[in-house]
């Protein structure tokens, strides 16, 4: 099954994706990992300078990231007026949104096919969704939807430097960054923070580890974004994707009891040769403390496990006829039969309106070019000590390390 690419404006949507621009290519200037120029590229950028601050003052700032931590407070202080803005202007009309019953939550670890399977999805104009805009700046981007947004545009990327994916600021994006970026009750911390992982990661899972005070606060400030993306999107059903709601089906489900989820598993050893991939270009760009990096995959190989483990545990929560789980390979194949399957399965209305839309986008990214792949010993022993039974679970071959010479 499958889904879609959405942009931020629904016309944005139905032209398909946009031609490529200039501008600020971040994985060009990963190397400049302490600099002050790369601030602008932390999710703590676009935020509140008071979580910025606190989470400093909280968990220290190495002195090689100080001119990073500088340029982040640089941007919070210049974001200010907006976020008062938007608060006075927008605060009791989010608050008044009324989210609808039934999201859908796209599911997966990060490189699982997760943004393809969003994207499909936004090709069909019945649904909402957090477009990257919005999950950049929060708390702000109601209030800066014309000027603020056209002056930053020319800022993106070309790409988003873990991939060949185009990146404008209508496309769906992961809820998860605008919750990092208006609260700080996520996971992604410790990308700024590495060494505070213990505690900050266990935002993926909500669990004992999380403080009941602390659980409640985030499901406020879940709703929150969630009604603000729903006051942007005129009240439309949320298609909502986000790596770290793999785990957290529990929490989604008191939520959201009628809910719906499509999960999607890649091969994976291709999705731990990717996500070590992606690793070495996010610690590059966000981090503000040092750490090995090889610590850092040992501790990211466990968390894919425990995700895992959770996923499989909580999934039998989810009634009968809301979940659908499908395969990478298998949207990869097969985008248009992959979507039309997941409707079906569903019960989601409205797929023969939007096939037209859906055929257009998967013709224009036909010729989308993949990075090279080649796994690794590492990484086949990484996931053969930590999820073999993905590999089983989901029908793929178990690899062996190669013959020493």
């Amino acid at each position: 099954m499958a889904t879609s690419r959405v942009t931020n404006d629904q016309q944005e949507a139905r032209r398909g994706p946009r031609l490529v621009r200039g501008g600020y290519n971040p994985s060009a200037q990963a190397k400049a990992a302490s600099g002050f120029s790369t601030g602008f590229n932390s999710f703590l950028a676009t935020g509140r300078l008071s979580l910025s601050l606190r989470l400093a003052l909280r968990y220290g700032v190495d002195r090689r990231f100080i001119p990073r931590y500088l340029g982040i407070l640089a941007t919070d202080v210049g974001f200010a007026p907006f976020r008062f803005w938007q608060s006075v202007t927008y605060g009791r009309r989010i608050q008044r949104a009324e989210i609808h019953p039934e999201p859908i939550f796209l599911l997966g670890f990060w490189r699982s096919g997760t943004t393809l399977l969003h994207n499909l999805f936004g090709c069909d104009p019945q649904w909402g969704f957090v477009n990257t805009y919005q999950a950049a700046l929060p708390d702000l981007f109601l209030a800066g939807q014309n000027r603020l947004r056209r002056m930053l545009a020319s800022a993106l990327p070309e790409n988003r430097g873990i991939d060949n994916i185009p990146v404008d600021f209508g496309m769906p994006q992961e809820e998860e960054i605008a919750l990092m970026c208006a609260s700080g009750l996520s996971p992604y911390v410790s990308l700024n923070f590495p060494r505070t992982a213990n505690e900050t990661l266990e935002y993926l899972f909500m669990g004992d580890g999380v403080d009941a005070g602390v659980r409640e606060r985030w499901r406020a400030e879940y709703t929150k974004l969630l009604k603000a993306a729903t006051l942007y999107m005129d009240g439309k059903p949320l298609v909502l994707k986000s790596p770290s709601n793999t785990s957290r089906i529990t929490e989604l489900l008191h939520l959201f009891p009628d809910a719906k989820f499509v999960y999607i598993q890649r091969n994976p050893y291709d999705t731990v040769r990717s996500y070590m991939h992606l690793l070495r270009l996010m610690n590059g760009w966000h981090a503000l403390q040092s750490i090995d990096f090889e610590e850092l995959i040992q501790r990211q190989i466990r968390i894919y496990r425990r995700m895992a483990e959770a996923y499989l545990e909580q999934r039998d929560l989810i009634p009968d006829g809301r979940l659908v789980e499908i395969r990478y390979e298998d949207l990869d194949q097969d985008k248009i039969g992959q979507v039309q399957q997941i409707y079906q399965a569903l019960g989601l209305d409205g797929y023969d309106a939007f096939a037209p839309q859906l055929t257009d986008y998967v013709a224009s990214i036909a010729d989308f070019q993949k990075n090279p792949s080649h796994i690794s010993d590492q990484v086949i022993q990484l996931v053969n000590d930590h999820v073999p039974f993905l590999v089983s679970e989901y029908g793929y071959e178990t690899l062996q390390l190669s013959e020493p010479d």
